[in-house]
Order: structure tokens, then C-alpha cells, then sequence
């Protein structure tokens, strides 16, 4: 395990595609490192910090993020965050998200995007349904050997660091399983 206190060899450029990062100017931080004995994967957690400006105000915004770049995943490009009332109005509108008919539950919680719509179904098999319909909040952006997991604005206590890295790993041997 290697432990950083800032982002000191760019692991930001790496991210910079995934939709938590495109907003306004961030920091990565408190950032430690495992790699796999085997070398295909390495598995991060960080703290990220973001501002918005808006004008005269701004917010920020502060998550921790588990992070995977791993062989052992293929994914399609997607991002599925918790649903709010903006979705639904979209809905109406005529901008669908994915929904799973079988799993109402999580498609009640959850809003899901992406291109490919069966290769996103593909890869959102019946494990992975259940376990999110279980829990509430999370957010999971992909694409191909990378993932991160992490709850918007949301801070991980350094007491409940391991159990959220449990979680993180939980959550990519679900997906590594299926792809």
C-alpha cells in the first residue's frame, strides 16, 4: 500500500472523462494506493474536493472515491447515480434512463445513462440489480478497465475508511464477475 497526501504523479488526468471530475477545479487527496499481487489491478481511495462558481456564490464539494483500474473489467461507458424528482421531469420529457423492468426497485432508485443500452444491460446482471436495490445514494461511473464508486458530497470517516473499501471491493467483484 502506498499512501500520498495530493495527487503527486496525475491520477486526476486519468479521470478527467468521468463526470465528478468535470466540474469546476478539483484536488485529489489523502490518496492510497493497492495493487494486486498479480499486477492486473490497482484499486484507489482518495478524497475529492471541488468548487462551482455560480456568480456570487460557490459551492463546494467533498467525496471520498473508491477507484479501479483493472484488466479484469471491460465495461461500457455509463454512469448511474441516485434518482431525484429532475429525472422524472426528464422522463416525461422524453429523456429515458436505462430501466429494468424485474428490478423496479432499482430502477426507482437509480438513474442509469449510457450509450450502449445492451451492453449496459448486459453488464447490470441480476447480482449486481440486487445488491443496489438494497442500498440507497451511491454513485458508479465506468468505462472499460476503470470504475469509481463513491457517494456525492459525502466524506468517508477515517474510522469507516475499511469498511467503505470493503464495499468498493464488493462492488467491483460484482462487476469483474460478469464482465
Amino acid at each position: 500500500m502506498q499512501y500520498l497526501d495530493s495527487d503527486e504523479f496525475g491520477m486526476k488526468a486519468l479521470l478527467k472523462y468521468f463526470k465528478l471530475f468535470e466540474h469546476g477545479s478539483g484536488t485529489i487527496r489523502n490518496l492510497s494506493q493497492f495493487k494486486a499481487s498479480s499486477m492486473d489491478s490497482e484499486i484507489n481511495l482518495f478524497d475529492y474536493k471541488y468548487t462551482i462558481s455560480t456568480g456570487k456564490t460557490a459551492h463546494t464539494f467533498d467525496q471520498t472515491v473508491f477507484f479501479v483500474n483493472s484488466k479484469l473489467l471491460g465495461l461500457p461507458e455509463f454512469i448511474m447515480k441516485p434518482e431525484h424528482f429532475g429525472h422524472k421531469i426528464a422522463a416525461y420529457l422524453g429523456w429515458e434512463d436505462i430501466d429494468f423492468e424485474q428490478y423496479q426497485t432499482f430502477s426507482d432508485k437509480y438513474h442509469l445513462l449510457g450509450e450502449d443500452d445492451a451492453f449496459i444491460r448486459h453488464a447490470f446482471d441480476g447480482e449486481i440489480l440486487k445488491f443496489f436495490s438494497k442500498t440507497s445514494g451511491w454513485t458508479v461511473e465506468a468505462a472499460n478497465y476503470y470504475l469509481i464508486f463513491y457517494s456525492h458530497s459525502s466524506l468517508v470517516p477515517e474510522n469507516i475508511l475499511a469498511d467503505f473499501y470493503r464495499l468498493g471491493m464488493g462492488v467491483f467483484d460484482l462487476f469483474k464477475e460478469e464482465n
